[in-house]
C-alpha cells in the first residue's frame, strides 16, 4: 500500500471513526446486514489535494485500490473549498464514467459503505467483526490482558485482548478477541482501559472491538 493511502486511512480513522466505523446506521439497526449490501450510487474514494491554484486537483484512490487524478467541480473560492491546501485529505464522489470530475462526498450511507468495503479489502476488519459493529449490541469492555502477536498490517498491530464486557442491560461476561489496533492507540488497549465492544444479544461467544487511533 502507498504511503499516501496509509496516511489517508490513519487520518480518516482519526477524524471520522466515531461516525464512519463505530456509529452504526439506523437502517442497519432495523434491517440486519443491510449495510453490507449497500452500494454507493456513484464512486467514492479518498482524495488528497494536490493543487489549489486554479482548479482544485485531487489525487484519488478508490476502495478497490485504483488511482487517478480529478478536479473538484466547485470553484476554488467557494466555501468550504477556500480553506483547502495541498495535502488535505477528504472523501470525494465521482461518476465512474467521468471520474475526472469530483464532488465532495455527502451521501453518508454511500461513504460508510465504501469505507467499510475498503476496511474489508485491506484486511483491517473481517466480515464477522464488521457485522458485529454494525448490527450488534454496543457495550463497554474492560481490558484485563493484552498481548501483541507480532502481526501487523499497514499502521495497525495485531493484539490478543482479554475483556470483561459490561452488558447495557446489566451483567457482564469475559471475552477473548484478536484485533488489529492502530499503532498510535496501543496504549488505549492496555490492561485497565475501557473500549467499545460489540456482541450479538444472546450470543456471547464472540465480540468485536472498536479502537480509534490515538
Amino acid at each position: 500500500m502507498s504511503d499516501l493511502l496509509l496516511t489517508t486511512v490513519v487520518f480518516l480513522l482519526s477524524v471520522a471513526i466515531a461516525v464512519v466505523l463505530c456509529g452504526p446506521l439506523s437502517r442497519a439497526t432495523s434491517e440486519p446486514h443491510a449495510l453490507l449490501k449497500v452500494r454507493p450510487p456513484s464512486g467514492v474514494g479518498i482524495g488528497t489535494v494536490r493543487t489549489v491554484d486554479g482548479p482544485v486537483t485531487v489525487d484519488v484512490e478508490t476502495m478497490t485500490g485504483q488511482h487517478f487524478v480529478g478536479q473538484l467541480r466547485q470553484p476554488a473560492d467557494a466555501a468550504p473549498l477556500a480553506a483547502l491546501e495541498p495535502g488535505v485529505v477528504l472523501l470525494v464522489s465521482f461518476d465512474p464514467a467521468a471520474r475526472e470530475q469530483l464532488s465532495l462526498a455527502d451521501d453518508m450511507a454511500a461513504v460508510r459503505s465504501a469505507f467499510d468495503q475498503m476496511l474489508l479489502h485491506k484486511g483491517l476488519l473481517t466480515h464477522q467483526q464488521l457485522d458485529l459493529i454494525r448490527n450488534g449490541t454496543k457495550a463497554r469492555g474492560v481490558v484485563t490482558a493484552m498481548r501483541a502477536t507480532g502481526g501487523a498490517r499497514e499502521d495497525f498491530r495485531e493484539v490478543e485482548l482479554d475483556l470483561m464486557v459490561r452488558k447495557p442491560s446489566g451483567g457482564q461476561f469475559p471475552a477473548h478477541e484478536t484485533a488489529l489496533v492502530p499503532e498510535s492507540a496501543l496504549n488505549e488497549v492496555a490492561p485497565g482501559c475501557v473500549i467499545d465492544a460489540y456482541y450479538r444479544s444472546g450470543d456471547e461467544s464472540s465480540v468485536a472491538v472498536c479502537v480509534p487511533p490515538g
